[in-house]
């Protein structure tokens, strides 16, 4: 399909369409999304940019589905209505659509997959929802719907918000949480990080062409795709490591032990000075809050705070 002059856009497609791309498939692989850029940006707490290029080159499976998606999928239509009660005048797509993107545009092909197409007169927005549906889930989705959007979320509705053209008003990131709680997180687009995720995918992307592997990393994402990689065992061989892999190895294991060791003690400390408080925290900054979790009460640690913070709160920096 010959694509829109203005906005690059080839075709604008649900479910019911052939051409949509299903998640997992060939063709899906083929092309960057918003969810992988999260993963080529490095933010993304479920895929590195590592694991990423072996799933897009075929050499390691694409993600299998799991319950908790079509859980997710389920409670859609009950955000759409709380979003369209929270926004009145505005309607809804139905479902998903899926944007597909002339590949000249951007210099990669890509397409945008968006829970809901959010239209009002000739104003268009990014709606997306998410869901906690308990303590736990809400842990692992970042945030307490207090604080700021988790960042490889911001960076997917940033990424739909550039690759649909749709930019002139606010993303929308709905998230439904425990007992039904929820928070609308609206992403404003910016022009200097669309730059950036821009720069980076076409990096990534020239890596696919030319058969480059990124750079190894640090998550447990990149280790899970090389063990996929090397299932069996050769009990005759053997590794010779040099002087510098030997250490960094024995080095991190030894400090990993202590800092276990430390953060426990640390743990054990604050939980006793709290007590039956519900919060921890130093010069206004949340450090810390306690939670139920599984018949009993759990300590979990506020994201994003550094020591450089506490410091600075203390006066410490201050000359």
């Amino acid at each position: 399909m010959t694509a829109n002059p203005t906005t690059g856009i080839t075709g604008i497609y649900t479910k019911r369409d052939p051409e949509f791309l299903q998640p997992g498939s060939a063709q899906w692989s083929k092309v960057i999304t918003p969810s992988k850029v999260a993963a080529i940006l490095g933010v993304s707490r479920y895929e590195s940019a590592y694991r990423l290029w072996h799933r897009m080159q075929g050499l390691v499976d694409p993600e299998p589905p799991k319950e908790v998606f079509d859980i997710g999928h389920d409670l859609e239509a009950y955000a759409a209505n709380r979003w369209r009660r929270r926004n009145l005048g505005w309607r809804l797509s139905e479902g998903e659509v899926q944007v597909h993107i002339d590949p000249d545009k951007f210099g990669f092909p890509c397409v945008a997959t968006v829970d809901r197409r959010g239209v009002r007169g000739r104003s268009r927005r990014v709606v997306e929802f998410k869901s906690a549906r308990h303590f736990n889930d809400l842990e692992l989705f970042g945030d307490d719907l207090t604080g700021d959007c988790p960042e490889d979320y911001a960076a997917q509705v940033m990424t739909q918000m550039l690759f649909t053209g749709w930019t002139d008003l606010p993303g929308h990131l709905l998230v439904v949480g425990p007992y039904y709680n929820e928070r609308i997180y609206e992403i404003e687009f910016d022009a200097s990080t669309a730059a950036w995720i821009l720069d980076e995918a076409q990096k990534f992307w020239g890596l696919l062409k030319s058969d480059e592997v990124p750079d190894l990393d640090n998550t447990v994402h990149t280790y899970s795709c090389i063990r996929e990689m090397n299932p069996e065992i050769d009990a005759g061989a053997t590794t010779v490591l040099d002087a510098a892999e030997a250490l960094q190895f024995v080095t991190a294991r030894q400090e990993f032990d202590r800092a276990e060791e430390n953060y426990q003690g640390a743990k054990n400390m604050l939980m006793k000075r709290m007590e039956r408080d519900k919060r921890a925290e130093f010069g206004g900054v949340k450090i810390a809050h306690r939670q139920k979790s599984r018949g009993s009460v759990a300590l979990h640690a506020a994201k994003g705070v550094t020591p450089e913070q506490i410091r600075f709160l203390n006066g410490d920096n201050q000359s």
